[in-house]
Parts: structure tokens; C-alpha cells; sequence
């Protein structure tokens, strides 16, 4: 069991974190990003096309091909979401359903339509006394988690990034340019959660893609509010949940017969209720960015 536990653990700590990231990214902006679910179900499709036209020609190379492949279109997605929530200044947080809403379509029209969307779910890992404890998608997460760190806590294109989120006003006066930060930040959050789906798939989805990111996306969301759009904490919420994951999905799985290996789904339904439960006694204390939701106006400046 602890084998199996190690493993999910590595699974869900990668999705959840590059997941929580992007949505902060997003909104360290200014821009709110209710669309991670929507991004994470275009990595997973693209991922999945891809991945299953080049298996048999490259075979485990194709999956990292896939995954970039993935997160190419999640960024060019992005530019239909800047375009709605930035240079229209739409409700941002319509303009995320959208996403969600365009991505959950489409996906599920062609995983029903007879696509070819499954490839293999083989993936690298690192074995210690034949635990699985790290593959090369939980050292893609920590390198992005580590790159995010860094970058808004000593650069100054950090400090911008920021401010744009925190006092859009002020930086304009500075002679940055507001619009082209959020934009840019949309569009890497769009890359990076994209990049999440993708390695769900190939992970804890099993390299199947039914047409669905399974609230992933809604639960990232959910460790970026309690973790108040700060990169540590949201590292700290991601392994928390991945710990809560991890194990409702080996226990009941090394159980042998008994109530919890037969109700092994309900289990399985504990982290969304403690999310939600944990964000409702939490609220209260949220601190978004200041300027978070609100469409950049230069005349008012």
C-alpha cells in the first residue's frame, strides 16, 4: 500500500500544483481564471490526439511531444479568453465558464464521436526499494513551482506582474504596459494548466479521455482561494490535497473485501467535501488582489 500511496501522491501533487499556478498567475494579474477546468480539458484532448498519432512511430517520446502539444493549445485558447475578459472587458468570470463550457463541449463530442483519444499511460519514474516516488512530471511541477517562486519574489517582471493585479493605476503611471501583462499572464496560465490536463490524463486518467478533467480544474481553484494567491502556500494546500487524494484512492484499493473497499467511490468523494467545507470557513478571511475581476481602464487612470 505505502508503494501505491507514493505514487498517487506524485500523480496528484504534479496535477494539483501546476493547476493551483496557473489560476494564480492569472490572477496575480488582475484576471480572474475560472477556466482551469476548461484549459485542463484541452491538454487532456490534444494530449490524447496527439499522443495517439505518434505512439506508434515514437513510442514513449510521443507522450511529451503530446504534452507540449497540449499546452501550445492551451495558450492559443487563452487569446479568445484575453480577447473576452481583457480587450472587452467582459465579465471575467463569464468569460472562464466559457472556457469551460467550449472546452467541456467539444471534448465530449469528440471522445463520443469515434476519435481516436486514448494512448499509452506508461510514464518515467524514479524507484527506490521499488516504490515509485518521483516521475518526470512531478519534476515538471516542482521546476514550475520553483520558476513561479522565484520569479515573483526577486524580479522586478514580478513585481509588475503584481502590481498589475494589485494597483494597474499606478504601474501605467510607472510607463508599464497594464493590458500586455495580463494578456501574458492569461496566456502562460493557460499553458500551464493545459499542461496539468495532459498529465492527468497520462496519470491518474489513465491515458482514456473521456471528454472530462473530472473537477480537477475546480479543486485547483479551490488550493489557489485557500492558499490567498501566495506560491507557498498554494504548494502547501496542493500536497494537502494530493495527500487527501492519494489516499482515497489506495486504501480502498488495498483493502481486501470489507464496507470501505465496496463503497470505495464515496471515499473517493471526501476531498471535493472537504474543499468545500474548508473554503466556506475559510471565505472570510480571503485577501484576492485588489484590482482582481476589474477590467483595466486607462481613462481612469
Amino acid at each position: 500500500m505505502v508503494s501505491s500511496l507514493m505514487e498517487y501522491l506524485s500523480i496528484y501533487f504534479a496535477v494539483f500544483s501546476l493547476a493551483a499556478l496557473a489560476g494564480l498567475i492569472a490572477e496575480r494579474s488582475g484576471v480572474v481564471n475560472v477556466g482551469i477546468e476548461g484549459y485542463m480539458i484541452i491538454g487532456a484532448l490534444t494530449t490524447s490526439l496527439f499522443g495517439q498519432s505518434f505512439s506508434e512511430s515514437m513510442g514513449n517520446t510521443s507522450q511529451i511531444i503530446a504534452l507540449l502539444l497540449g499546452a501550445i493549445a492551451g495558450g492559443i485558447v487563452s487569446f479568445l479568453h484575453s480577447f473576452a475578459a481583457i480587450k472587452l472587458k467582459a465579465d471575467q468570470i463569464i468569460a472562464g465558464t466559457s472556457i469551460n463550457l467550449l472546452a467541456q463541449g467539444f471534448g465530449l463530442y469528440l471522445a463520443t464521436s469515434g476519435a481516436k483519444t486514448q494512448i499509452e499511460s506508461g510514464y518515467i519514474t524514479i524507484t527506490f526499494d521499488s516504490y515509485k516516488f518521483l516521475s518526470i512530471y512531478l519534476i515538471i511541477a516542482i521546476l514550475v513551482t520553483l520558476i513561479s517562486g522565484l520569479y515573483f519574489s526577486f524580479t522586478r517582471t514580478g513585481m509588475r506582474h503584481i502590481s498589475a493585479g494589485e494597483n494597474p493605476n499606478a504601474l501605467e503611471a510607472a510607463g508599464v504596459n497594464v493590458i500586455r501583462y495580463r494578456v501574458v499572464a492569461v496566456f502562460i496560465s493557460g499553458v500551464i494548466a493545459s499542461l496539468a490536463g495532459g498529465i492527468y490524463l497520462l496519470t491518474a486518467g489513465n491515458a482514456n479521455f473521456y471528454g472530462t478533467a473530472n473537477g480537477m480544474g475546480f479543486l485547483a481553484l479551490a488550493i489557489m482561494i485557500l492558499g490567498q494567491w501566495r506560491v507557498k502556500f498554494v504548494l502547501l494546500g496542493a500536497a494537502s490535497f494530493a495527500l487527501f487524494f492519494s489516499i482515497s484512492k489506495a486504501v480502498p484499493i488495498n483493502l481486501s473485501g470489507g464496507w470501505l473497499q465496496k463503497n470505495s467511490k464515496l471515499f473517493q468523494v471526501l476531498p471535493f467535501v472537504i474543499s468545500l467545507i474548508t473554503m466556506v470557513v475559510l471565505s472570510k478571511w480571503s485577501k484576492p488582489p485588489a484590482a482582481l475581476g476589474i477590467p483595466y481602464d486607462k481613462a481612469k487612470r
